[in-house]
């Protein structure tokens, strides 16, 4: 069984060397788990909150079918990080404060990460 560290200090050191290496592989409302290519670790990270920080795109008017109430952050994370997962990637770490920001590339929208807490399993 591969080992579990329960420690931000992983998910850093890899944002600090190797940034663009980290990958979304799996997200729901209250956990995102990062994959690194370079060093062959996954992060788990479990949310206490997301925060829609900005969007940068002009406003999309809802579609027919489309809910009246819009998604919340968490929601709105998900979506991305299951239709264009490549284009979310890792843009601030800061393991002391127990945050992390999140920007997509393809929606042009930024995320700032309340975490609770940091898993690192080495695969």
């Amino acid at each position: 069984m591969s080992p579990v560290f329960r420690s931000g200090a992983f998910l850093q050191q890899c944002f600090a060397v190797h940034p663009l290496c980290l990958s979304i592989k799996r997200a729901a409302t209250q956990q995102l788990i990062l994959s690194c290519s370079s060093c062959n670790m996954a992060h788990r990270l479990t949310l206490r909150g997301v925060v829609q920080a900005g969007h940068l795109a002009v406003a999309e008017a809802p579609g027919a079918g489309e809910p009246a109430e819009p998604p919340t952050p968490a929601e709105t994370l998900v979506r991305c990080a299951t239709t264009h997962p490549a284009a979310v990637r890792v843009s601030a770490m800061d393991v002391v404060a127990e945050t992390a920001g999140l920007r997509c590339a393809e929606c042009r929208r930024l995320y700032d990460l309340d975490v609770a807490s940091f898993e690192t399993h080495q695969k």
